[in-house]
Parts: structure tokens; C-alpha cells; sequence
């Protein structure tokens, strides 16, 4: 189970958030990080245990934080928003250049589309891949507007 992060300036057409190293895009390869994993990546992962509603309320929290920090375009005193190099670069350069009125989580439940050997032959092959499938499982954190 994976919690997506969404955005939205209407509340209505919603761009998913890519991290580094998560599932997000269905299109989009697994990365290899060994023998670290990137924080936020890390973290979110324990979302993913069911009941996930009760992870969210205790250890994961900072979720909440960082929605916060997504929908003010939170900057330190210099005027940098460190919090951004946590993303994939993509969705830095979203947020850097504005903020968002509204976002969300939703939790999907992940799995590999086919079997490893045949996406990668597929892949290497210079065919386009589609290594994960998907399913809605449940919202987390409803559309919050700020």
C-alpha cells in the first residue's frame, strides 16, 4: 500500500506528487537506492501498514506537517524551502514555481504489473513498460483547501 500525494489549484484536476524511490507513476521504473534509502521515502512507508488511518494519527503525524508545508509554500529565512529536495525532482520544480490551494492522500494498493523478467526484457528491449498496477484502496487525507 502506497499513500499518493496530490495537488490541486481547483480542487477538481489533481496532480499526483512523485517521490524518489516510491511507486507513484505506473509507468515510471523502481529505483535502486542501496544501501540508503531517501528519507521521506523511508518514513511514508509506514503509512503503507494497515489500519493506515491509525498510523497517520500516531507515528505519521508529520504527514500533516508536510501538507502544510506544500499548501503555504513554507519557506525558511532565507527564502528556501529546503523540504523540496525530499521530492523527486519533478514535483519540486511543481512546487517551486507556486503553491497549491488544495491537496490530498490516497492510499493505493500497489503491484507489479508482470513478473520482473518479463517487464525487464520488455524494458531492455526499448519497449515502453508498465511495471506496477494499481488500486484505489482508500482516501487518507480528504482535499484539504488552504
Amino acid at each position: 500500500y502506497e499513500p499518493i500525494i496530490s495537488v490541486s489549484n481547483d480542487g477538481k484536476d489533481w496532480i499526483e506528487l512523485e517521490l524518489p524511490c516510491k511507486p507513484g507513476n505506473v509507468k515510471r521504473r523502481p529505483c535502486f537506492c542501496a544501501p540508503y534509502h531517501y528519507r521521506l521515502d523511508w518514513n511514508i512507508w509506514f503509512i503503507g501498514f494497515k489500519p493506515h488511518q491509525s498510523m497517520l494519527q500516531r507515528r505519521e503525524s508529520w504527514m500533516y506537517v508536510l501538507i502544510h508545508k506544500i499548501l503555504v509554500g513554507d519557506a525558511n529565512a532565507n527564502g528556501e524551502r529546503p523540504w523540496l529536495a525530499l521530492m523527486d525532482p519533478s514535483s519540486a520544480d511543481l512546487l517551486q514555481n507556486g503553491t497549491m490551494r488544495y491537496a490530498k492522500v490516497d492510499m493505493y494498493r500497489y503491484r507489479m504489473a508482470d513478473p520482473l523478467w518479463i517487464i525487464g526484457r520488455k524494458w531492455l528491449g526499448g519497449e515502453e513498460v508498465t511495471w506496477w498496477t494499481r488500486k484505489f484502496e482508500e482516501s487518507l487525507i480528504r482535499p484539504v483547501l488552504m
